[in-house]
Parts: C-alpha cells; sequence; structure tokens
C-alpha cells in the first residue's frame, strides 16, 4: 500500500533587490527625527496645557498668588445650576445645528448654481473674502450697520419700508442676528470645500444623466452628493468643531467692551468672561476649566456621532 505525502507548495521567491527587512529598517531610522519634534511640540502646547486644564477643573483658584484648594466636582454641579451657563450652552447647539443647517444648504445650493456658471472662479473669490477677514472687523462693522440708526435700517426707511426697520440688537433679536452674521460669513468657506469635490467629478457623469433626463435635482442627489461624500464629511466635522470655538465674532459684535448680553452668549463667551475677560473679571479658574471640559466633551462626543452617521463607503472614480 502506497503511502501518500503531502507535497510541500514551493517558497514563493521575494523579487530579486527587494529586502523588506533594511527598508522596515530604514524607514524606523527616519521616523523619529520627522516625528518627535512634531510630537514634541503637540504635547507641550496642547497636552500639557489640556491635562493642566483638566485638573483645575476640580480646584477653586483665582490665578497666580493664590493657592489651589480643592473643590471636588462642585464646579461641575455649579454648570448644572447656572441659568447663565444653560443659556450659553444652548446657544452653542443653536449655533453648531441651525446655522450649521443653514450654512450646508446655501452652499449646497451655491455650489449647484456655480457649476454652471462661466465666472465661478471670481464668484468664489467673492463668496470667500469674509472668511480671511478678521472676524473682529467683520463683527464691528456688521454692529454698527445694523444699529437701531445704522446703514441698514436707514436705508429700509429711505425706501418705504419702516414695517421692517428695528432694534436687531435687542436682546430679543441680538441671537438670531449673529446666527445670520455667522451664516453670511462662513457659507463661502464650506462654498469652497464642496467646490473642490465637485471639481474632480468626471463631466461624463453628468452628461450620463442628462441623457437618462434626470433634472438638476436628481443630478445633485444621485452624482454630486454622492461623489462629494468624503468632502462633506471632512466639512461637517470641521464646522462642528469651529462652531463650538467661535468667539471673536460674537464678542465684536455686541459692541460693549464688556460682558455681552447673556442672551447672546455662548460657551466661550461665558468662559472667557468668569476667566480673566470684561472689565470685572471673575477670575474663577477652576469653574472656567469645568467649561472647558464640557466643550471638549462635546466635540468628542459630536464629531463620533458625525463620523458614525455619515460613514459611506468610499466610491472609486
Amino acid at each position: 500500500m502506497t503511502t501518500a505525502h503531502t507535497v510541500p507548495a514551493p517558497a514563493r521567491r521575494r523579487p530579486r533587490g527587494r529586502d523588506d527587512g533594511a527598508l522596515s529598517r530604514q524607514q524606523r531610522r527616519i521616523f523619529g527625527p520627522f516625528v518627535i519634534p512634531a510630537l514634541a511640540v503637540y504635547l507641550v502646547l496642547f497636552v500639557a496645557p489640556a491635562t493642566v486644564g483638566f485638573y483645575v477643573s476640580f480646584q477653586r483658584w483665582r490665578g497666580t498668588g493664590d493657592p489651589m484648594r480643592p473643590a471636588g466636582l462642585d464646579n461641575y454641579r455649579r454648570l448644572l445650576q447656572d441659568d447663565v451657563f444653560r443659556t450659553a450652552f444652548a446657544n452653542t447647539l443653536k449655533i453648531v445645528f441651525l446655522c450649521g443647517i443653514g450654512i450646508f444648504v446655501l452652499a449646497f445650493a451655491i455650489t449647484v448654481l456655480l457649476r454652471h456658471t462661466k465666472g465661478r472662479k471670481t464668484l468664489r473669490t467673492l463668496l470667500f473674502f469674509p472668511h480671511i477677514i478678521s472676524p473682529i472687523a467683520i463683527g464691528v462693522a456688521l454692529g454698527l450697520l445694523l444699529a437701531p440708526d445704522g446703514f441698514v435700517n436707514a436705508a429700509l426707511r429711505s425706501v418705504g419700508l419702516d414695517a421692517l426697520a428695528t432694534n436687531w440688537l435687542s436682546p430679543e433679536n441680538i441671537f438670531r442676528t449673529i446666527m445670520a452674521g455667522i451664516v453670511w460669513v462662513t457659507t463661502g468657506f464650506y462654498v469652497i470645500l464642496l467646490m473642490a469635490g465637485v471639481d474632480r467629478i468626471p463631466p461624463y457623469f453628468y452628461e450620463d444623466s442628462e441623457l437618462a433626463g434626470a433634472n438638476e435635482f436628481q443630478k445633485f442627489w444621485y452624482v454630486t452628493l454622492p461623489l462629494t461624500w468624503d468632502v462633506v464629511s471632512v466639512a461637517a466635522v470641521l464646522w462642528v468643531i469651529n462652531s463650538i470655538k467661535i468667539f471673536e465674532f460674537i464678542y465684536a459684535f455686541t459692541g460693549t467692551g464688556d460682558a455681552p448680553p447673556v442672551s447672546s452668549r455662548t460657551l466661550t463667551i461665558q468662559q472667557f468672561l468668569v476667566s480673566t475677560g470684561g472689565r470685572n473679571p471673575s477670575y474663577e479658574l477652576g469653574y472656567a476649566c469645568a467649561m472647558g471640559v464640557v466643550m471638549v466633551v462635546l466635540i468628542v462626543l459630536l464629531v463620533t456621532l458625525l463620523r458614525r452617521a455619515m460613514r459611506r463607503d468610499a466610491i472609486e472614480f
């Protein structure tokens, strides 16, 4: 009886001249000089202050010269009971979601229109222009234009639209006015991002959809949006991070030079006022650091949820 023997498969030969071990050693050798300096800067300027801020959030501290006193969770309990903080938190969420919806709806609409416009490069530059100007300058200028006796109300009255002239900066209207200003200032930036994704789509996709009888909305929904989804998801994450950090525009827009009205405050404004901001700073640095921790947690939570909600398989073309 013949015994069957299993013949081992011949070993796959490595291409001549290729040494993966030597290549890996070379990569590891240059890895350190490139990464270590950037990592050191990141640790010193970002990780270390964030760690100290997290520690201070559990202390009562008024800054240099005042000893830290343990506060436990008192700063966080105070946040839950602080009406001003709750207003600032709600205003921040309004900016994230309401302004975000307005910005992306306008950015998508403008992107579709610019795709058929000959002078779209010039128009893109004009739309992006407000984004490159200092937020403080724009905030001050808009505050002056929208003042009760400012240019906007004067122009409305001059054309007989007195009913539309109002106090845009009143406590009831100021935050809605701020959100409209944020949408106007920010939309151009996201138009540029979306147009960068649209420009890389091959024209024959649109030509085929036209031959199939698709209208503009169908071309946007079935061609533009799926093929730019990776750009849209990155833009959405950038908006969430940037919207929670908006500070200069709001502070300058109110034009007080001190403490903006409670109805117009966001988390960044309130954190500034309870730490070192305004004419009469509170110097409650432990309480301010607790607000900072809340903002970091909010950003991480929203970005994580957004990335999960927008996860799609990449479309190659």
